[in-house]
């Protein structure tokens, strides 16, 4: 005998061939060749090529070799070739080379038979031993199966179901009886790494499809690792059996199907991902039996930077970023805001969706139901937020951040995508910014295509069209017995414009309108720019967009003003009103006269001195004695204004030396020094040791600023420590607005300018008293507001670099010293050229006949009056086209 080699059996091509692969050498292929057992002849099985069909037997003749010797080590040799290179000889497929012979084991078996010129060669003088030996072993043994009526010997047999190669159903009804069972098959063809043509073993035939494997996209052969990656599955799969589930449609020719492929050894899709021979395929990987697992396994390689991610760069997407927050706004259907465990606002697009476009007719509507359906789903919740990726700036597009939002562990995103509300991104192939959920992303369209759901169904949906109640006085007051009579009506806050101010939807009467919180009085909060606004006035917007926005409230309405807003209470809850939450975190006060008017009065009253006793807020210096005081006064000042000319109060006298350390253009106030010199001393002595004390570079680490504290703040310009109290807070850009205590002047800085104030430096009284005029009033936003600049460059002029003697007219127990101004170079104290006078008289002020000052001193605000009407009537300054007051 010829000596014998060693190799593995690709493939049994037939009962009586096989196809060899050498050993594995470095990185080439191994080489393969074709062997014909010798002196046997097996069933041939018909070729697609050339239109053959199977001869009876012949799927089982190969079936009987696969089993045994497909994928298994052997040893054979080479008996001789033919003139065209084909070669025949002997297999063994275990040590023995009688009983292991695969011709001999297959001829016994009845699934061939021994060849005619087999037969020939037992009568010529030139065969040899060892031939003669073998044939006439396989002659018996052809002889012990038709005895024995073994395999095609068996004359009751019958051929087997038949072998389907190609596939001439409807592919459609054929998915639809088999799609998601477990189906037996036999991988015969590996095209490439992710696409096998499987014989399936179903109960009328063997039907022979192509199977794309779910959830992967592996390279073509010819492309870098296609053929590695071929090979590899060859070694595993090729004609082994294996349990196939087809679950969809692919393209290509009829009989081509995705699907899973699992062998006892594993998933070969997920092996293939996790050896970084295959990405991850979107659009299938929903059919995948367990997506995740896919995602994970490339995230692995991808780390490891295996065979496809070899060039992975450092900076690729990283695993998602997951944290805890609360969502406090919906700005549309795909894009909110969450509140982090900091506080901070941040505000993400849900990743891999689009919401549909507003600007299309079609689609409006259901822009506004994405919204509506994501508000209802998320507002005020406690939300896990997995960011996936950034997004940068584009033209005409803000860069944004990207995430996966979930609810109570349900991705808010696949909710609305599968209620037909939401679409999902196209990504290439090569585009690794996508949501960390897209699989289930992908089949959500996929049940909502296939239910017809929202905007799927080929409907156009109109946007809902809604009456402004709050248009006009009049038209509110048509609204207002309705709602009276309906007592709490619920709605949704759609804005909040203030503390205490918002913009309300009413769905069941298709109504929107303006409400305002009765019974308080909330800060003024800033606008955009963040340059004005009262002390709390952001805080107390803060807290009412953080506790009401876009939440399901009810209101309750007490009355109507001048301008169609609403008046009333909101209700968070049952029993948790929105007013009193404010006042009793010290963010508003209450309103005297229209809490005597409101039925919840008492508890509104109740809920501030629970704030004031705690020292919650702007009552964070409330002082009970003196607010006793105060309010004794303020009844005193309302008797006044109410009493007889004979009875009103007597004009005060007391003089004063002051500097005007800062003039504020936007209210035409401003802030005095008292010329005195323990004052001066006393706060350059301060100054200085407030410097030495602030040598630290860096502010405590526990250091919170919060508004209203009294801090020390370093100067923008030289750079010079002074104190301050802190107006407002802005933690999302780490700035503070704060007002210099001394000086008057305010300034937006960094955090990091900013120091907690020693004890020991608020012993000295502030130095900068606000003040305004007395008996006028200057132009503003609200009056004559063209003329402000003008006026307080008059103002300026009058007052800048003087030391002045300034005379209190009044002091009203909440708000500005009221002061006539008088320069000594001018001569006597006389009304008429004080510089409230003279400011009068160059046509920049009105006569404020409400003023408290004027109460006091009626006779000094008519001279101020004689002189506003000669400015008028000469037409000077805000003058000088007319009757600036015509229409107040």
């Amino acid at each position: 005998m010829s000596s014998l080699s060693g190799a593995t059996v690709k493939l049994a091509l037939s009962g009586d061939s096989v196809i060899l692969r050498g050993a594995l050498r470095g990185k080439q292929a191994p080489a393969e060749r074709t062997l014909s057992l010798a002196f046997i002849s097996a069933p041939r099985l018909g070729s697609a090529k050339k239109e053959s069909v199977d001869e009876a037997f012949s799927l089982e003749s190969r079936e009987y070799l696969r089993r045994r010797a497909a994928g298994k080590a052997v040893r054979f040799s080479v008996a001789y070739t033919t003139a065209s290179g084909r070669e025949f000889g002997h297999l063994y497929l275990g040590p023995d080379l009688v009983r292991d012979n695969a011709a001999l084991m297959i001829v016994r078996e009845g699934w061939a038979r021994v060849s005619d010129a087999a037969r020939g060669k037992l009568s010529r003088s030139d065969t040899t031993d060892e031939d003669r030996m073998m044939i006439e072993d396989l002659v018996d043994g052809e002889q012990y199966a038709r005895d024995g009526r073994r395999g095609m010997w068996d004359e009751a047999a019958k051929a087997g179901r038949p072998r389907l190669v190609a596939f001439e159903g409807d592919a459609a009804e054929f998915l639809a009886a088999h799609k998601g069972r477990e189906l037996r098959g036999t991988v015969e063809m590996v095209r490439d790494a992710a696409s096998l043509r499987v014989m399936l073993h179903l109960p009328q035939a063997h039907q022979m499809v192509t199977v794309a494997l779910a959830g992967v996209r592996a390279p073509q052969v010819a492309e870098p690792f296609g053929a590695e990656a071929r090979f590899n599955v060859e070694l595993r799969l090729l004609q082994q059996d294996v349990k196939v589930r087809l679950e969809a449609p692919a393209h290509g020719a009829p009989g081509s199907f995705v699907g899973t492929v699992a062998h006892p050894a594993g998933n070969i899709a997920e092996w293939l991902v996790s050896s970084g021979f295959a990405r991850v395929q979107d659009w299938s990987a929903a059919h995948a039996s367990d997506p995740q697992r896919l995602r994970t396994l490339e995230r692995e390689a991808r780390a490891k930077r295996l065979r496809l991610w070899q060039a992975e760069s450092a900076d690729a997407p990283a695993s998602s970023a997951v944290f805890e927050a609360t969502v406090v706004r919906v700005v549309s259907g795909d894009t909110l805001v969450v509140a982090d465990a900091s506080g901070a606002d941040r505000e993400f697009q849900l990743a891999s969706v689009r919401q549909p476009r507003a600007a299309d007719p079609a689609t409006a509507g259901y822009a506004e139901l994405a919204r509506e359906a994501l508000r209802r789903f998320c507002i005020g919740k406690p939300v896990s937020v997995a960011v996936d990726y950034h997004k940068p700036a584009t033209e005409g597009f803000r860069a944004r951040d990207c995430a996966t939002v979930r609810v109570r562990g349900e991705d808010a995103a696949a909710r609305l995508v599968r209620a037909g509300l939401l679409g999902v991104l196209r990504h290439r192939a090569d585009d690794d910014h996508r949501s960390s959920n897209y699989d289930e992303l992908a089949d959500a369209e996929a049940q909502a295509v296939a239910a017809k759901a929202g905007m799927h169904s080929g409907k156009p949906v109109a946007p809902a069209k809604l009456a402004d109640a709050s248009e006009s006085a009049a038209r509110a007051r048509s609204f207002l017995p309705h709602w009276q009579r309906s007592g709490r009506v619920p709605c949704v806050v759609e804005h909040v414009a203030g503390g205490a101010r918002f913009r309300l939807l009413v769905a069941k009467d298709a109504a929107k309108l303006t409400f305002v919180l009765g019974g308080i009085r909330c800060p003024r909060a800033p606008r955009a720019n963040e340059s004005d606004g009262e002390p709390w006035g952001a805080e107390a917007l803060a807290y009412s967009q953080r506790h009401a926005l876009q939440r399901n409230v009810e209101f309750e309405i007490e009355g109507v003003d001048k301008a169609g807003a609403f008046i009333g209470s909101l209700w968070l809850a049952k029993d948790q009103s929105l007013a009193e939450d404010l006042l009793r975190s010290g963010l508003a006060s209450v309103h005297a006269f229209s809490a005597d008017q409101s039925p919840h009065g008492a508890a509104l009253r109740a809920a501030e001195r629970q704030a004031q006793d705690a020292h919650r807020g702007m009552w964070a210096d409330y002082n009970a004695a003196a607010a006793e005081a105060a309010s004794r006064q303020v009844e005193e000042e309302k008797k006044a204004r109410h009493a007889e000319p004979a009875a009103q109060l007597a004009p005060r006298t007391e003089f004063l030396d002051v500097v005007v350390s800062e003039l504020a253009r936007a209210s035409g106030r401003f802030f005095v020094q008292i010329a005195q010199p323990d004052n001066i001393a006393g706060l350059e002595s301060l100054m200085q040791s407030l410097a030495l004390d602030l040598k630290q570079p860096k502010p405590p680490a526990d250091f919170a600023p919060k508004a209203g504290q009294l801090v020390a703040a370093c100067y923008s310009v030289g750079d010079e420590w002074h104190r301050a109290r802190l107006v407002k807070h802005m933690p999302g850009k780490r700035e503070c607005e704060v007002l210099y205590v001394d000086f008057g002047n305010s300034e937006i800085l960094p955090v990091d300018r900013i120091r907690p104030l020693s004890a020991k430096f608020s012993a000295l009284p502030t130095q900068a008293h606000e003040a305004q005029l007395a008996f006028v009033s200057l132009p503003n936003e609200s009056f004559a507001s063209d003329y402000v600049n003008d006026s307080m460059d008059e103002l300026r002029r009058l007052v800048e670099g003087r030391q002045l003697v300034a005379n209190v007219e009044a002091r009203p127990s909440n708000g500005p010293l009221h002061l006539t101004l008088y320069d000594p170079e001018l001569g006597r104290p006389l009304i008429e050229k004080s510089v409230n006078g003279l400011i009068a008289s160059a046509g920049f002020a009105v006569a404020d006949k409400r003023a408290l000052s004027t109460l006091h001193n009626q006779a000094a605000a008519a001279k101020i009056d004689v002189l506003v009407a000669e400015a008028r009537e000469n037409h000077r300054g805000m003058w000088e086209y007319g009757d600036v007051t015509a229409d107040d």
